[in-house]
């Protein structure tokens, strides 16, 4: 039940304004809006074996389509990358647990940039 400050009287707990009175009874708190969730990426560093090769892996996604975010974030940036499991996942993508994730994988030169431009985007978000 809710108190009116005013007069005193006891109204029901949906009421906005006192039956007796008229005064506008005190309003519930809203919950503070949630905090918006921020990726955490955990990132492959290559070895110096690695750093050999055409391409390392920055990323594995679990999703088809989170890889795919990536992918463009880093295109828009000019970091080319490419999906190597991309035509496997759209085969096989309703079960992640035959073949694993789906990696993102970009020129050894890029990594670091790579690396730096999402976790400042996970910063950002």
């Amino acid at each position: 039940m809710k108190q009116c400050s005013y007069c005193g009287r006891d109204n029901a707990d949906d009421a906005l304004f006192c039956r007796e009175c008229g005064t506008e009874l005190e309003r519930p708190s809203e919950p503070p809006p949630p905090e918006p969730q921020r990726p955490e990426y955990e990132f492959m560093p290559p070895s110096a074996a690695d750093r050999t090769k055409d391409l390392v892996t920055l990323i594995s996604c679990r999703t088809l389509v989170a890889a795919d975010m990536i992918a463009s974030r880093l295109r828009a940036a000019g970091i080319e990358s490419f999906l190597p499991d991309e035509s496997l996942m759209q085969v096989i993508g309703w079960n992640l647990n035959t073949y694993g994730y789906v990696r993102v994988q970009i020129a050894p030169k890029d990594y670091d940039a790579a690396r730096d431009l999402l976790t400042e985007i996970g910063q950002d978000a």
